[in-house]
């Protein structure tokens, strides 16, 4: 890479991620310092371990799906490699833009794993593929569930069936964002992946392991966020949490800039704004959220590189 290319790409990081700086601080001039400060301070330490541990969790579930869905593709690897890739991936999400941590997650399989990207690379699409279904299904659930206007786009189905649109609608944008990712790579490798991923795909449907890790994963995000909310004093529906959950998730995970950063934050001020939340008490928790998030991917790589040194 020359000279001038690394420029340009340090560039275009620094502007992404001063786009999310820019949004922290509007979000905190528009709600208040003093206010947000208050109602970040209301979650007691107490609170603050469980909720670390159950950041915990996600990682490890995500680990767990990734290292089956590469046994499905004849590759073997340990749960303790599968949680080294994934936790330096997660954390180049937030040093690269949208689906920056794909391709990371790719080129540190083939380099500490030597796993070559033919292999990975469907992988990590249907993992792409997976979250993002789960995330809109979550956010559009939630929606529906509150009885907001949203309801205008299955208005004309029957009511037996408009599950099955949520169901379907989810699947087919989880597909298209996969897409879209698969496109960092270049169309001839996904081409070439593509045998290998429709294999793969063909098996993961009737594999509970893919499901139960994919369940364990977004249930321990859910209970996180239950768990900050209440500490926050909010008193929210499950189909508010779910909203929470769901839409600043897939605009974060969508939006070019380095983990969402800015984004997922914004998304809950309008969110609470129009759904009569309470928008400082929801960005707190938003806060928390990612901050105990990191906490649990800190605590779950070193504690992963501590037993691949000392204890195997």
């Amino acid at each position: 890479m020359t000279q001038t290319a690394r420029r340009r790409r340090t560039l275009q990081r620094s502007w992404r991620l001063l786009v999310g700086v820019t949004l922290v601080a509007v979000v905190i001039w528009r709600l208040g310092p003093r206010q947000l400060f208050t109602a970040l301070t209301t979650v007691s330490p107490v609170v603050l371990l469980p909720a670390m541990m159950v950041g915990c969790l996600p990682p490890v579930f995500h680990a767990w799906r990734w290292r089956r869905l590469l046994e499905i593709s004849e590759e073997r690897v340990s749960i303790l490699d599968a949680v080294r890739v994934t936790v330096a991936a997660s954390v180049a999400n937030y040093a690269l833009p949208a689906f920056g941590w794909a391709p990371a997650k790719v080129v540190a399989t083939k380099r500490w794993l030597g796993i070559q990207a033919t292999s990975s690379v469907p992988t990590v699409l249907i993992e792409h593929a997976l979250d993002s279904a789960v995330l809109l299904f979550l956010g559009f659930t939630g929606l529906v569930a509150l009885g907001v206007p949203v309801r205008v786009l299955t208005v004309n189905l029957p009511n037996d069936t408009q599950g099955w649109f949520v169901v379907f609608g989810a699947t087919a944008f989880g597909l298209a964002v996969a897409a879209l990712a698969g496109l960092r790579w270049g169309s001839r490798l996904v081409v070439t992946s593509v045998r290998q991923g429709y294999r793969v795909v063909r098996t993961l449907w009737r594999d509970p392991v893919v499901w139960i890790a994919t369940v364990g994963r977004w249930g321990a995000e859910f209970v996180l966020l239950a768990i900050l909310t209440w500490a926050t004093g909010l008193h929210l529906p499950v189909a508010a949490l779910l909203v929470l959950l769901g839409l600043p998730g897939i605009l974060g995970l969508l939006a070019p800039v380095p983990g969402g950063l800015g984004i997922r934050e914004a998304t809950g001020v309008v969110l609470a704004t129009a759904l009569g939340l309470g928008a400082v008490g929801v960005v707190a928790v938003l806060t928390w959220q990612r901050l105990a998030a990191l906490a649990g991917l800190a605590i779950v790589g070193v504690a992963s590189s501590f037993v691949r040194r000392y204890v195997l």
